[in-house]
C-alpha cells in the first residue's frame, strides 16, 4: 500500500515543465487569469523593492551616495512607487544583508 503514494510522486515528478524563457511568454502566463496576475505582481513589487534597497544600500557602502543623497533618492522611490505592506517586508527583508545602510523604513 505504501507504493502507491510513491508511484504517483514519481510520476508527478516526471512530468514535464515549460520554462518561460522570453518577456512575452512571461506576460502571457501572468494575463492567464486574475489571481495569477495579481501574484505576479506581488512578486515584481517585492523584487522590485529589494533591488531598490540593494543598490541603494550598495552604493552608500561603496561611498558613492552619501547619507544625505540615500535618505532623499529613497525619499523619490518611495514617492514613485507608493508603499504597501509587501514594499514594507522586502526592505526589511533586504535590509537584513545590509545592517550599515541608512534606509529606515
Amino acid at each position: 500500500m505504501k507504493l502507491l503514494p510513491l508511484i504517483g510522486s514519481l510520476l508527478i515528478s516526471a512530468a514535464p515543465v515549460q520554462a518561460i524563457e522570453t518577456f512575452e511568454e512571461l506576460k502571457e502566463a501572468c494575463n492567464a487569469s486574475e489571481e495569477i496576475d495579481n501574484i505576479c505582481a506581488g512578486a515584481a513589487e517585492y523584487v522590485g523593492t529589494a533591488a531598490w534597497v540593494s543598490l541603494l544600500c550598495e552604493l552608500e557602502a561603496k561611498g558613492i551616495l552619501t547619507k544625505e543623497n540615500l535618505v532623499l533618492a529613497w525619499g523619490e522611490v518611495v514617492k514613485l512607487n507608493g508603499w504597501t505592506p509587501l514594499s514594507y517586508e522586502a526592505v526589511e527583508d533586504t535590509l537584513k544583508n545590509f545592517p550599515e545602510c541608512s534606509i529606515k523604513p
